[in-house]
């Protein structure tokens, strides 16, 4: 089979649209940063358009992290580029140099200029005391829920667990043939062939695999709902002398409607607490953004 492939990288500098109020009539502008096309021309692959965002202004200092959100995206021959796309995660401001992206659908061959509406949305703890929890002594009794009046307003449903406790949440997220199936109808759905089905069903019984290991001695594990991580943007473990430990990795699973975290700390201290970053409504700021016509490379 044969087919043409380009791929071009062409950072822009148009500081396009927006600038909204933040706290104290502070200004944030979102500006386009680098374009990356990769357009292919058989029809049994598919590229990906991405856009990188820079955020600049006043204020910025207080952000914690951001995500960027497109609603609506067109090249000039009408093709939708956002069928499907989903929200992606928020970011913390200090990686990738605090810039944004996203990742399109293919624009047509022919196509010379895409148009992007959308917001960025910010992650501002200070704006919400309620964003931070905190849960003195939270490992003192394993396999039991947190409970906290803080926990229950902001509906966050955690329980540290034993490895025993592990053991039995992993036996319950065992692959079933119905969990299968519906890997295969979901596979079909999207229009992938039998090899990629195959190949997402091999890669979910390697996590399954991975999950029946035990975890490393001294590691630190939650689980709860899917929903309850969902509104957690960090997850740290405090000392007794106030301070944060140092967590050397961080793997989360999920089957369905549940998560489970594995956190390996430097050290878990007997009266460790647990502080958790909410993303609440309030600490939340939109930013929205529309660029037309942005000329492809």
């Amino acid at each position: 089979m044969r087919f043409d492939r380009w791929r071009w990288f062409a950072p822009v500098s148009l500081a396009l649209l927006v600038a909204v109020p933040l706290a104290q009539a502070q200004n944030v502008k979102v500006v386009l940063d680098e374009v990356t096309d990769d357009r292919v021309s058989s029809e049994m692959m598919s590229g990906q358009l991405q856009i990188q965002f820079k955020l600049d202004g006043t204020g910025l200092d207080k952000v914690v992290a951001a995500r960027a959100i497109v609603k609506e995206a067109k090249d000039d021959k009408g093709t939708n580029l956002a069928k499907d796309l989903k929200a992606s995660d928020f970011r913390e401001r200090n990686m990738n140099g605090g810039a944004l992206d996203v990742s399109l659908a293919s624009p047509a061959r022919d196509a010379t200029s895409v148009s992007v509406k959308g917001s960025i949305e910010l992650f501002i703890p200070s704006k919400d005391p309620g964003a931070m929890v905190t849960i003195p002594k939270a490992f003192a009794k394993l396999d039991k829920p947190l409970t906290s009046e803080s926990l229950t307003a902001a509906g966050i449903k955690l329980t540290p667990l034993s490895a025993e406790g592990y053991a039995a949440q992993m036996k319950k997220q065992k692959l079933t043939d119905k969990d299968i199936e519906e890997i295969r109808a979901q596979g079909k759905a999207h229009g992938a062939s039998e090899k990629d089905i195959e190949m997402a069903i091999g890669l979910a019984k390697a996590f399954e695999e991975m999950g029946a290991q035990a975890p490393a001695e001294g590691s630190v594990i939650l689980a709860g709902p899917a929903a309850t991580f969902a509104k957690i943007q960090s997850i740290d473990i405090i000392g007794p002398d106030k301070k944060p430990i140092d967590i050397r990795s961080k793997e989360t699973s999920t089957r369905g409607e549940s998560s489970v975290m594995v956190m390996k700390p430097d050290s878990l201290p007997a009266g460790a607490a647990l502080k958790l970053t909410l993303l609440t409504a309030k600490s939340k700021v939109s930013v929205p953004f529309e660029m037309k016509k942005v000329e492809l490379p």
